[in-house]
């Protein structure tokens, strides 16, 4: 059974809207601790996370929430359900009956599609260069640019860390919204807590498509996925490896109708991202589909 995983931080009226079509499995949300958590209080079948933690694009705090979010569906779940983490801006692109189906007939386990991050200097440029981006937040505001300035500066002129910090581990990365099962995930929850490897991702570009990735990959989990057998990147972007999800290749934009065809081409069980205003026409279309 899947127990779905949500990080949320807007847009309320969309989430109740999700979790409406996620019946009747259960839901757990980790709402952003910058977002007003009554706003998302009572709806249906939803269990809170109670410690939120104040979520930055690209920032160590986004796996600090799903941490907490792990912990609280853990709840939950039994051994051999499926956590399947989402945000709050994905939505169903199929009945949710047919992923349930997906996941309990696949030859696979763990959901979790990974890529070497030593593969290419844009990639490295993420784990070697220092990035601040919970102290010096992307996003507008009267520091704007002062914040982006100095963020150039530090991840351009501050020492690079040598690749020889992570020893023996390999580090990996991958769509940060993965299906792992409940034992996976308290097995690996059990590792996370080693100050040892929020020291390796703390101050890394967008550590939450590497932390739990290179978790698994590093541990006896890996012969349960797809492919446990590392294979080059080969100019694979990010979205090339999605477990699940619709994505635009770039991750830019919000989906409207006029992408329901290839939504529906490509046969994924979600797509993201979503809105409630712009994707107003593709939901309704999304919903007669269920």
């Amino acid at each position: 059974m899947p127990v779905f995983a949500v990080l949320a931080h807007a847009q309320p009226e969309l989430f109740a809207r999700l979790v409406e079509r996620l019946a009747p499995y259960p839901v757990v949300v980790h709402v952003d601790a910058r977002s007003r958590g009554d706003d998302f209080a009572g709806v249906p079948r939803v269990g809170y996370v109670r410690e939120r933690v104040a979520v930055r694009w690209g920032g160590f705090s986004v796996v600090r929430a799903t941490l907490a979010l792990y912990r609280t569906a853990l709840e939950l779940a039994q051994p051999c359900d499926h956590i399947v983490l989402l945000s709050g801006q994905c939505y169903p692109a199929r009945p949710v009956g047919e992923f349930a189906d997906h996941l309990a007939s696949s030859p696979f386990r763990q959901h979790c599609r990974t890529a070497p991050l030593f593969d290419g200097a844009a990639y490295e440029g993420r784990v070697l260069k220092r990035w601040y981006l919970d102290a010096l937040p992307i996003g507008p505001g009267p520091t704007y640019l002062p914040r982006a300035l100095l963020r150039r500066m530090i991840s351009e002129l501050a020492p690079r860390r040598r690749r020889s910090v992570f020893g023996d581990i390999v580090p990996v990365a991958g769509s940060q919204w993965t299906a792992l099962t409940a034992d996976c995930v308290a097995d690996l929850l059990g590792k996370a807590e080693d100050p040892y490897w929020e020291s390796l991702f703390r101050t890394t570009l967008a550590p939450d498509e590497m932390f739990f990735h290179t978790l698994l990959w590093n541990s006896g989990w890996r012969n349960e996925v797809e492919d446990p057998e590392l294979r080059p990147r080969g100019g694979r972007v990010t979205a090339d490896f999605t477990n699940f999800h619709y994505l635009d290749r770039l991750l830019t934009g919000t989906r409207t109708l006029a992408d329901l065809p290839a939504i529906e081409a490509s046969r994924m069980f979600f797509v993201r991202k979503v809105g409630s205003s712009r994707s107003a026409e593709l939901l309704d279309a999304l919903d007669r589909r269920s």
